[in-house]
């Protein structure tokens, strides 16, 4: 058996990924493309939004002073102007004792400071409305720099854009996006025992299933992922084929092998070329010890372990903070949370931390723990960390910290959602 270098801790492991950068190389794409992408630059608006004085309800375009004290018993008596068309620009003044209609949406007449809502009007006769209520300077209205003002600072550098991001860009008129190049992952699974997922495995074959997990997190975050092949545990033609991908891609990901055993051959693969560094061998992590992390150059080798869960679990650890610090993004952004009580005790060891996959129920009656409102029961999923179908039944993942010695049956927990 080849030793673990010492182990390392979550934490230590993820300040290592420090030491990857992008290429700092962007590409503009149609807005339409834009979704899940990461901002290339920073994002300065060069007009105001709306642009103009716009109502945000239907009602009547007014001088707030002239509804000055107005009621139901003492209404304010004004003169109808000419309605505010939709759609154009709006060249009448409003004079004063005088309203405008006005739709949701359209351009305030100039003069005009104010709206009143539809309900608080009734018609006088005599091109003269009755309005029955008071309104101060600016109510009802979108001043023409409220959502944006030009100089305004609007999006991030490194920003993951969403759908609100690519409706302000839209707003903006920006129809091209500036983003950051896609990092390119290259995925290898080894094992004389795994067979591609489209055959029949004999006895003794299992059919590949982190190669297509693993590849579907990485284009979760952005990546562009090409699948490099079933290799024997041969460590020559790993080693070859490892030499082979470092010169077109940006991270290098085997799964399986990892571990310290005589057919695990990554880690000697990942040391043996020019400029290779071996910055871990092991970490204090259940599911996932058996993980290294190397580099050459500037491409990062990361080898997960063979069995699902545990590679997935070091996915979601490693790989993704890597693709996103890659991108220029956040690599610590929040995952999903909600709070839980755990249905049982579970027993855990200190110094190393723990992932444990559970399944969220509703709570029979809503329970309040410091004021937080608690809905849900936190079920641990029992099974091997080689059942791909243990993660497809769980909701969430409770972390048991490198400190505790385990959970206590309706403890407060955390669960980050599986999503």
């Amino acid at each position: 058996m080849k030793p673990f270098l010492k182990l390392q801790s979550l934490p230590e492991v993820l300040s290592l990924l420090a030491g990857f950068s992008g290429k700092d190389e962007a590409e503009e794409v149609p807005l339409d493309e834009s979704l899940g992408r990461y901002l290339a630059e920073d994002l300065v608006s060069d007009q105001d939004v709306p642009g103009f004085c716009r109502s945000t309800v239907d009602g009547f375009a007014v001088r707030a002073q002239d509804v000055f004290g107005a009621g139901e018993s003492q209404p304010a008596l004004l003169e109808l102007a000419e309605s505010c068309r939709m759609g154009v620009r709006v060249t009448q003044s409003l004079e004063p004792g005088q309203a405008a209609p006005i739709l949701t949406g359209g351009m305030l007449p100039k003069g005009s400071d104010a709206v009143v809502m539809l309900e608080y009007s009734r018609p006088a006769g005599n091109d003269l409305i009755e309005l029955t209520r008071s309104v101060a300077p600016g109510d009802n209205v979108l001043a023409r720099d409220e959502d944006v003002a030009e100089g305004m600072l609007c999006l991030k550098k490194g920003l993951r854009i969403r759908p609100q991001d690519v409706g302000l860009l839209a707003a903006l008129g920006r129809t091209r996006v500036p983003v950051a190049r896609r990092p390119r992952v290259a995925i290898i699974s080894t094992g004389d025992e795994v067979v591609p997922c489209d055959t029949t495995p004999a006895p003794g074959q299992i059919r590949d299933v982190n190669s297509h997990s693993i590849a579907a997190l990485c284009r979760e975050e952005g990546a562009e992922v090409e699948f490099a092949g079933i290799l024997r545990d041969d460590e020559g033609a790993l080693r070859d084929r490892v030499d082979a991908l470092c010169r077109d891609f940006d991270v290098v990901l085997v799964s399986g092998g990892s571990s310290a055993g005589m057919r695990d051959h990554t880690l000697d693969a990942f040391c043996q070329g020019e400029e290779s560094e071996l910055l871990c061998h092991g970490v204090a992590l259940s599911p996932g010890k058996p993980f290294i992390l190397a580099r050459r150059g500037r491409v990062c080798l990361m080898g997960l372990p063979g069995h699902v869960t545990s590679a997935l679990v070091c996915a979601r650890c490693f790989v993704r903070p890597l693709l996103r610090r890659l991108q220029g993004g956040d690599a610590n952004v929040l995952q999903g949370f909600v709070l839980a009580r755990l249905s049982r005790p579970i027993a855990s060891a200190q110094g190393r931390r723990d992932y444990i996959r559970v399944t969220l129920e509703p709570m029979e009656r809503e329970g309040v723990c410091d004021r937080v409102e608690v809905s849900f029961l936190a079920v641990p999923v029992t099974a091997p960390s080689g059942c791909i179908s243990s993660l497809t039944r769980a909701d969430g993942l409770v972390v048991c910290p490198e400190q505790s010695e385990g959970l206590y049956e309706g403890e407060l927990i955390e669960v980050e959602l599986l999503r």
